[in-house]
């Protein structure tokens, strides 16, 4: 009689191991969603360019510690096969050298810009094309002030934080960090349109267009 107790129990003990492993498999993954406030303490970044050598710069800022602008660094360099990226200013020299890294693993990478803001001092736009990096500035009369990036079409970080050394050192700015679906899809959309917008082809075909239409019109 205690026999059949006590591997009853056994059985029923198992049943609700089984249910508790279930449960967890079934349980989806916690979905990425993160706020990130600036100006951000000036540290070193290095470690995050020479992973294999992280105790190897020497320099007076101080290390180890993880700031805003080092959780942004960690989430852009996170990216396995792509990164669409819309900024209005980009002058931030780490920010630069995070895409250009990269680029360097094969990354699919696509710029689009402000036409205005390409040319002034500083600006790292002209080295991301000397790179090879496809970089497409709007064509319209207003300017292109987003500044999102969508990453493996999936991830999103978008906020107020122009790409500049200014805005992550000195100003009040933030950035949302998500993975959720319903946000991302509609950066994606948006950027696809743009860069569609944006394209050079299309720019030169119109203007190639209204010589020929006046000419038609002088005709008729």
């Amino acid at each position: 009689m205690w026999t059949v107790k006590v591997v009853g129990l056994g059985v029923v003990a198992l049943s609700l191991e089984l249910l508790a492993w279930f449960l967890r498999r079934r349980r989806p993954e916690r979905t990425l969603n993160e706020v990130l406030f600036f100006p951000s303490e000036m540290t070193c970044v290095e470690h995050f360019f020479r992973p294999s050598s992280p105790h190897s710069c020497f320099c007076s800022l101080p290390h180890g510690i993880e700031t805003s602008f080092a959780r942004l660094l960690h989430h852009l360099l996170s990216a396995t096969s792509s990164l669409d990226l819309c900024v209005f200013a980009f002058s931030n020299m780490d920010l630069c050298r995070a895409i250009l890294a990269l680029h360097r693993k094969g990354i699919i990478i696509r710029v689009l810009t402000d036409k205005d803001y390409t040319a002034i001092t500083g600006s790292q736009i002209g080295i991301l094309r000397k790179s090879g990096i496809c970089v497409r500035c709007g064509v319209g009369s207003v300017y292109m002030h987003h500044k999102f990036a969508v990453m493996d079409h999936r991830l999103l970080i978008t906020g107020s934080l122009n790409w500049t050394l200014t805005a992550v050192q000195s100003n009040m700015e933030n950035i949302v960090i998500t993975e959720e679906p319903e946000l991302v899809q509609p950066f994606i959309k948006e950027f696809h349109r743009l860069w569609v917008d944006s394209d050079p082809a299309r720019y030169h075909r119109s203007i190639d267009q209204k010589p020929a239409q006046s000419e038609l019109l002088r005709e008729l």
